[in-house]
């Protein structure tokens, strides 16, 4: 079995495509985690917003549907555990444009990966270079690298 981890841009990145490509990858054995953060940021705070274009919401709903038909996992960090590394990422996430206190979902990757790669092979699915240094200077700190793979989004669903 394999444990996937997607970050927002991995799920962005497919856009129409992604709730087919999703039920696909859990058909063939795939285990597809959705940090709890990034369904905030994807579906929860898009189906908040009334004003939100109609295709951000369609996406949304389209999200919930995977959630809710059991193909996406929805998983948060142990934040007693991890909180060094929560607080770590997201000081590592903010630069001159983002503020540290703007950050979001991302800040919680890192320790949730580290969290899951104690017992598994985790796959991260993101594009983004930053998050991918992130991660992998946790991961060796916590003598979890041969456990995490990090994927381009384009080739793994």
């Amino acid at each position: 079995m394999s444990v996937v981890v997607l970050d927002a841009n991995a799920v962005i990145m497919h856009g129409r495509a992604f709730p087919d490509r999703v039920r696909t990858a859990v058909e063939k054995g795939s285990t597809l985690i959705l940090p709890r953060s990034v369904k905030q940021e994807l579906v929860d705070d898009g189906l908040a917003n009334d004003d939100a274009p109609v295709n951000h919401r369609a996406s949304a709903r389209a999200i919930q549907d995977l959630v809710d038909e059991g193909f996406l996992v929805l998983r948060t960090p142990d934040f007693e555990t991890y909180s060094g590394i929560i607080d770590e990422a997201r000081r590592r996430i903010a630069d001159d444009t983002l503020p540290e206190h703007t950050v979001k979902a991302d800040q919680y990757i890192p320790a949730l990966v580290c969290g899951l790669a104690t017992d598994n092979t985790v796959h991260l699915v993101t594009a983004d270079t930053k998050l991918r240094t992130i991660v992998q200077d946790i991961a060796a700190r916590n003598g979890v690298t041969e456990n995490v793979i990090l994927r381009d989004p384009l080739t793994v669903l």
